[in-house]
């Protein structure tokens, strides 16, 4: 399975906000969708160049490509995000 799946293993219901991610970050992780490339900041150090993959409501965990490595954060602890696509 590839992280570019539908969805990736996380499991998101179109159209539901019942969740507890909440914040500017998490709002914008939200839209994003599926090679979006972003930086983030968290806890002031820079990751750059990220691929989105998926965010997982239920869990606040976001799931990025780094050189074709996930990258897994929880929303809540991006201190920034920079979406460059």
């Amino acid at each position: 399975m590839s992280l570019f799946d539908k969805d990736c293993g996380c499991k998101d219901v179109a159209g539901i906000r019942d969740d507890k991610c909440d914040g500017c970050v998490c709002d914008q992780l939200r839209k994003l969708r599926a090679g979006e490339e972003v930086d983030l900041i968290i806890d002031g150090e820079e990751f750059l160049a990220l691929t989105f993959a998926c965010f997982d409501k239920k869990t606040c965990c976001a799931t990025f490509l780094d050189n074709d490595y996930p990258f897994i954060v929880d929303c809540r602890k991006v201190d920034a995000i920079r979406i460059l696509t």
